[in-house]
């Protein structure tokens, strides 16, 4: 395996679109455990480093108009700044240079659609196009809607509906899209990874949304089963529609709380640690891998910050195989 000739950490402090405090502190929690002298040791080279954020995007009480949510101007700015934040990483390199591999440490997973879309312009300019591996255990409750019925008015709960641009989406987010010149995720480029089916959140109608339009999804019985074969799987999905260039987003719910409850909330899905992060292995030894999301991190639940430690010497270590 080749490695990319460096490698961008990008830290993302923000909790704002939820209603529990904690995930803005995670870019410090890896920041006091060293993460970079642990990809250093690695044998990952040429590491650099970029608050997204002069300070933390924190939630705050508010209310919200129907069809709107919480904290929303915040909330899109903060994927606007993680987009202009990668833009800098990213424009650094050449047209024809092999690009940095971007390791992304928050904080939200609503952040997602602006890192999505940041790095699909990229990969579009050399011809390329981007695909997302969404490892999370309530993948389709994150299809909820704004315009829903009862809706919260929390971003977080909405990320796959931002990046797959449903009717009833927010249109402040549809910069991202624009930018992208497409919408950012569809059955052809996404794959669920570790979705937790018996999720009581998890609803009938996101389920029958997912299967009509054909989007592949992976369970989480399933990666608990054999996480290799199922990572592979998704891999081979992604190649089948040609895709050049593949994200994989981490949220830590995915990995079940009875041995690891490093999460905002908690998931029971019987994947443990140690399985989830040999299917990431898979994951990151692929030579379409190109960038790593890490979300849904709360310090709070992590005295000591054993388990921030093992999760970043785990990130650490299969990006320093890359090098090999």
């Amino acid at each position: 395996m080749t490695a990319p000739s460096s490698c961008d950490i990008t830290y993302v402090p923000a909790d704002c679109g939820s209603t529990i405090f904690g995930k803005s502190k995670a870019p410090d929690a890896f920041k006091s455990i060293d993460i970079l002298s642990r990809l250093q040791n690695a044998g990952v080279s040429a590491i650099r480093e970029i608050d997204a954020l002069t300070e933390p995007a924190t939630w705050s009480i508010t209310t919200f108009e129907p069809g709107r949510v919480r904290n929303e101007e915040l909330n899109v700015e903060v994927n606007h700044k993680v987009f202009n934040a990668l833009q800098q990483h990213l424009s650094t390199a050449e047209a024809h240079e092999e690009l940095p591999f971007q390791l992304v440490l928050g904080g939200e997973c609503c952040m997602l659609p602006g890192i999505v879309s940041q790095l699909a312009i990229r990969r579009n300019g050399i011809g390329q196009r981007l695909g997302l591996i969404y490892i999370d255990a309530d993948a389709d409750t994150d299809l909820n809607s704004p315009s829903d019925p009862g809706s919260t008015g929390n971003m977080a709960a909405q990320t796959m509906s931002l990046l797959v641009g449903t009717p009833g989406g927010l249109p402040s987010m549809d910069f991202f899209h624009e930018s992208a010149e497409r919408t950012l995720c569809d059955a052809s480029n996404t794959v669920l990874f570790g979705t937790n089916m018996s999720c009581a959140t998890n609803k009938s109608e996101h389920y029958a949304y997912l299967f009509e339009n054909q989007y592949r999804v992976i369970p989480s019985s399933s990666v608990a089963k054999n996480p290799e074969l199922q990572a592979d799987a998704a891999l081979k999905y992604l190649d089948q529609q040609g895709i050049d260039a593949i994200l994989i987003h981490l949220d830590v719910d995915s990995i079940d709380p009875g041995e690891f409850p490093l999460a905002n909330l908690p998931n029971y899905t019987g994947v443990k640690f140690d399985v989830m992060m040999r299917a990431l292995a898979v994951f990151l030894s692929s030579e379409k891998t190109v960038g790593l999301c890490v979300a849904e991190v709360n310090p709070d639940h992590d005295p000591g910050l054993k388990m921030t430690t093992m999760l970043a010497d785990a990130i650490a270590g299969m990006l320093g195989k890359r090098d090999q």
